[in-house]
């Protein structure tokens, strides 16, 4: 509570003075009137028309000065009204040049200073302002929100004090001297002027007073307090609906005595009937996020971005929210607003990209990608996102070229080593993807992902004892790898050596990803290798189940329905596993399989023995990969 007080005893006291209520000469020197209460310009005193001519000369001299202090006063109040307040500090030291006893422009000089946060400045000169007028208000308020703020608070009493014997009706003073004896924590006293102003008829605001008389009893704590603080807020909110603060003050006291959503259902009823609210929406907006509500979340965000002076970051939380919702669209249509007032912002850039390749709209999402630059601690995902889309575009080469200009730019970046190895690959080019690993292998010798592709390298090169010991090197350095788990396991499998570990590396595997088609089918595909036809065609199903467009699983399952003689549906899984063959070697040996096995369908149907039944099988196919 001490901060917003001390904020707002010196925001009203400047603002006050702002707008002086003088509008003739007093003994402080006061001919000014603030253009922001009275617009009339009446002329001073001292430009009335002289009573004979021997005084004209004089009175010449006298309207030159009083015409140019007038024009530099009219100044400083243009200038600080536009919030330009250092130049209308120095209209309104121009001011004091031609009338140094004027009060009202010290005064107004010291709110200028209050503006910048000068408040030694401002203390000088509203003390001056005063010393010329000991009978302002306006002088004292601000003197005592000066000390106030400085955290003199004796001082501050004082010339509140001041300003109720000069005018006991007045209703400012009352409100700063309860703030002052709130901040010094004599809470008696605090409560006798907030409640003085509150029963009080002329005073305009009662509802601050119930709402100061609440954030006291709520400072002080405890059962009773906290009661009687949420009274004067309900108090304060019958003065007055609409009163966010009240609504906001009365929303954290329910839900510090666990009444969460009773202060919830105040939030909404409030938005409803009196808002909308920026405070109120700030709060809503976090309510319904944490409730994964983004719908009702965006609508809150949506009433910040109207009334927010940082609509800016308002605007780029909608987009997530938006993003969130699925509403690719609209989030693209307001990260091209935000790009319009920030156009080199590479996480603006970066979000509108991946909006882009969620929209499915790859051309644009690697146009975006690729405008993020190096510097950004987005580049290097930008890139890998770029790469994949080209990729996926069939553009390799154009991938490649990225991805080899972005290993000059950041080097240090083992992603992308194994991404350029995995474009080579894809090419065919087999030695260029392994000394790309190698370069960075040897930069990054413990990086796992790299020594995994390398082990991958030499198994497209048939060098399957480097494959065994590379991908041991890897579960050496992540015992969880479930890649180097499966790919060592597999190995083993199409080997058909050291079945009984690579059954225990599967089962591994399997413990970290349960439903991983690949790993399931390495796991069918062992039980397979070691005789276990039955349990493999389970594990071998279920990974058709969750990979059906993979062509190697559909061939395992059908050469295990075919070893227990169950002969139609090893027919019906070779023909899926080569509607997806990704060869034309593939595609040969499987239409190979399925004629053998025609062959076979018609023997049996002729009363000969299957060929299973001597321990025959259909022919394998060597060295598969994954």
């Amino acid at each position: 509570m001490s901060r917003r007080l001390e904020i707002l005893m010196v925001l009203v006291c400047f603002g006050a003075v702002g707008c002086s209520h003088t509008t003739s000469r007093t003994e402080g020197g006061g001919y000014y009137q603030s253009a922001a209460v009275d617009d009339g310009n009446r002329a001073p005193a001292s430009l009335q028309p002289p009573a004979n001519a021997a005084q004209i000369d004089d009175r010449v001299d006298q309207v030159s000065t009083r015409t140019r202090a007038d024009y530099h006063y009219a100044m400083g109040e243009a200038l600080s009204f536009d919030g330009q307040h250092q130049k209308a500090i120095e209209a309104f030291k121009t001011v004091l040049v031609y009338d140094n006893q004027a009060a009202a422009v010290h005064l107004r000089l010291a709110a200028e200073y209050v503006k910048l946060g000068m408040l030694s400045e401002s203390l000088e000169s509203a003390q001056t302002a005063s010393n010329l007028d000991p009978k302002s208000e306006d002088a004292l308020l601000l003197l005592g929100g000066l000390y106030s703020t400085l955290k003199d608070y004796d001082k501050a009493v004082d010339f509140y004090k001041k300003v109720l014997e000069l005018n006991p009706d007045n209703t400012e003073a009352p409100m700063y001297l309860g703030a002052v004896y709130a901040e010094k924590k004599d809470y008696p006293k605090a409560v006798k002027y907030f409640e003085s102003l509150a029963k009080n008829e002329d005073y305009a605001t009662p509802h601050m007073a119930y709402y100061y008389l609440g954030r006291i009893r709520t400072d002080q704590g405890g059962d009773a307090n906290l009661k009687f603080a949420a009274k004067a807020y309900r108090n304060a909110l019958e003065k007055k609906p609409d009163h966010a603060d009240s609504v906001l003050a009365l929303g954290q006291l329910l839900n510090k005595q666990g009444k969460v959503m009773e202060a919830v259902t105040l939030y909404k009823n409030f938005q409803r009937d009196q808002g909308p609210s920026e405070k109120i929406a700030e709060i809503l907006s976090q309510v319904y996020m944490e409730q994964d509500d983004f719908a009702n979340a965006l609508e809150q965000f949506e009433i910040i971005e109207k009334r927010s002076d940082d609509a800016l970051s308002v605007k780029v939380r909608i987009a997530l929210m938006l993003i969130e919702l699925k509403r690719y669209p609209q989030a693209a249509d307001k990260l091209f607003e935000v790009l319009r007032q920030v156009p080199d912002s590479d996480k603006i850039r970066f979000y509108l990209a991946a909006v882009f390749e969620e929209m499915g709209e790859a051309d644009k999402a690697i146009e975006h990608f690729k405008k993020v630059p190096p510097g950004s601690s987005f580049y290097s995902e930008s890139v890998i996102h770029a790469a994949y889309l080209l990729k996926t575009k069939r553009k390799t080469d154009e991938a490649i070229t990225l991805v080899d200009a972005a290993l000059k730019q950041k080097s240090d970046v083992p992603q992308f080593y194994s991404l350029a190895a995995t474009l080579y690959d894809e090419k065919g080019d087999v030695a260029k993807s392994e000394s790309v690993l190698n370069d960075g292998l040897a930069q990054f010798p413990e990086n796992v992902q790299l020594n995994f592709f390398l082990g991958t390298v030499y198994d497209r090169k048939g060098q399957k004892d480097k494959v065994i010991t590379q991908m041991r090197k890897v579960i050496n350095m992540d015992p969880q790898h479930v890649q180097g788990l499966n790919y060592l396991a597999f190995t083993f499998a199409e080997l058909g050596d050291n079945l009984e570990e690579a059954e225990d590396l599967a089962q591994r595997a399997i413990d970290l990803e349960p439903k991983d088609g690949f790993i399931l089918d390495t796991y069918g595909w062992i039980l397979f290798k070691r005789g276990n036809w039955s349990e493999a065609i389970s594990y071998l199903e279920r990974a058709h189940q969750a990979q059906p467009r993979e062509s190697i699983i559909a061939e395992h399952l059908g050469d295990a329905y075919f070893k227990g003689q169950m002969i139609e549906k090893a027919r019906m899984m070779y023909e899926r596993a080569l509607e997806y063959a990704d060869s034309k070697t593939r595609a040969r040996e499987l239409t190979q399989k399925i004629s053998a096995l025609e062959i076979q369908y018609q023997v049996r149907a002729d009363g000969r023995q299957p060929a299973s039944v001597d321990g025959e099988r259909l022919p394998m196919k060597p060295n598969l990969e994954k």
